[in-house]
């Protein structure tokens, strides 16, 4: 009896011990199942906030005849209101892939992303709409989209940002200074500024120009001009200075107009008072005095060097050592009414100026501000890249009025679902 009791024991052992390993493995095949859902439904998240950022990023790209755009931009083929999948991108030990609908000019989007863990696939349905975006001045009065380099003895007094780096370094025994809220791109650096400013990191990319419809024919070139049919008390007032007296300046073929290569010239010692509104030239060079009459509000358009007959990067605004621009009005109600120079191509912004305060704002999208000197900038600029060195003095005051400019649209998530039914046509079907 001893025999069998002892193997009814045995036996009764190792079922108690295979129940206990098995209910093990199933615990731990539970917790790599769930473990790996929620890497899954990580990654598909993940993937569509990639898909946000890349649309707002490209968005200006899209349009009817290029419905879809890439990862990096790149023109996409659409199908059945779809484009096609992204390739898969890892997300620590997971993978997302998205697709987005196409562009349909309702301004909303969907994104269906799925994350894969593992054997395990969760997927998601993100809704996008656009809305208006803000001034491009109204957090940040210097602006260097692909860059913001600074040098020397340079004193920035306002927030500054730009989608790369802000870099900073010492030249002749001098440091720049920062004093105010930095933004750079993502992943890019930034020092930290003084005055209590902060840090924060995001993307903004500068919107293009856009002329008056008929400003080739209706602009206020003529107020320029040696010979105008205008009346007299239309012309821009333009004078010259020997010593201490001033009196008319004669106006010749090239000063204070150059008709034949639409350039504004300032000579040394000599003043034009702008009245006009707008103005359509290749150039403006000054190192005299250029000043916006009271009650006016002028903006001067520098058209593409390849309209003018120049080569890209071509310099087609430059102050000098002797330039001041400035504007003789203030209204309260208003606010502080500035010159404003928009460059529309690919071109070179000179600014040297060694004295003064130069009150304007400069909006080059496309082009490099090489800003130098030891003159003081009051006001707004915004460029493609911003080169600060030297000993210039940069700040904004906060009644100066800010140009009619705004950032693109953003697009932002209206509607998140997870999906729940087997993959399908359309892609967001079951979602």
């Amino acid at each position: 009896m001893a025999l069998p009791t002892a193997l009814f024991a045995m036996i009764a052992s190792m079922a108690l011990a295979s129940a206990a390993v098995l209910s093990s493995v199933d615990v731990q095949q539970g917790f790599s199942r769930d473990h790996s859902s929620k890497e899954a439904i990580a990654a598909a998240d993940a993937g569509a906030s990639v898909a946000l950022l890349r649309l707002n990023r490209f968005q200006g790209k899209l349009t009817a005849a290029t419905p879809c755009v890439g990862p990096a931009g790149e023109t996409l083929l659409s199908s059945a209101g779809w484009c096609p999948a992204t390739a898969a991108e890892s997300v620590g030990d997971a993978t997302y892939t998205y697709r987005v609908s196409a562009y349909a000019g309702t301004g909303a989007y969907n994104v269906i992303a799925v994350g894969t863990s593992g054997t395990v696939s969760r997927r998601v349905n993100v809704g996008l709409v656009s809305y208006n975006g803000k001034n491009i001045f109204a957090d940040e009065k210097l602006i260097g989209q692909d860059g913001i380099e600074l040098k020397g003895g340079v004193t920035v007094k306002t927030d500054i940002g730009t989608n790369g780096n802000i870099e900073l370094n010492s030249e002749n025994g001098k440091a720049p200074i920062l004093c105010g809220n930095l933004r750079h791109g993502l992943g890019k650096s930034a020092p930290t500024p003084k005055c209590n400013g902060s840090v924060e990191e995001g993307e903004k990319n500068l919107p293009a120009i856009t002329l008056p419809s008929n400003i080739s024919t209706e602009n206020s070139n003529c107020r320029l001009a040696v010979t105008c049919p205008k009346p007299t008390e239309e012309v821009d007032p333009y004078t010259t200075c020997k010593g201490k007296k001033c009196e008319a300046g004669k106006r010749t073929e090239t000063e204070p107009w150059d008709a034949k290569h639409k350039n504004i010239n300032i000579p040394n010692n000599s003043t034009l008072s702008m009245g006009g509104r707008d103005y359509l030239v290749c150039g403006i060079f000054v190192n005299g005095e250029l000043i916006m009459a009271a009650a006016s509000e002028i903006r001067i358009f520098v058209d593409t060097p390849e309209h003018c007959g120049l080569t890209a990067g071509a310099t087609q605004v430059d102050f000098g050592a002797n330039a001041i621009v400035s504007s003789t009005g203030y209204n309260a109600q208003n606010g502080f009414k500035i010159p404003g120079i928009y460059v529309l191509g690919e071109s070179k912004v000179k600014l040297s100026g060694t004295s003064g305060t130069n009150e304007v704002m400069i909006y080059a999208p496309k082009s490099e501000i090489d800003l130098g000197g030891n003159a003081t900038y009051q006001g707004m600029m915004a460029a493609k890249k911003m080169v600060l060195h030297g000993n210039p003095t940069f700040e904004s005051d906060a009644n100066i009025k800010e140009p009619a400019i705004a950032f693109a649209s953003l697009l932002a998530r209206t509607r998140y679902v997870e999906c729940i039914g087997a993959t399908a046509t359309p892609p967001n079907a079951n979602c």
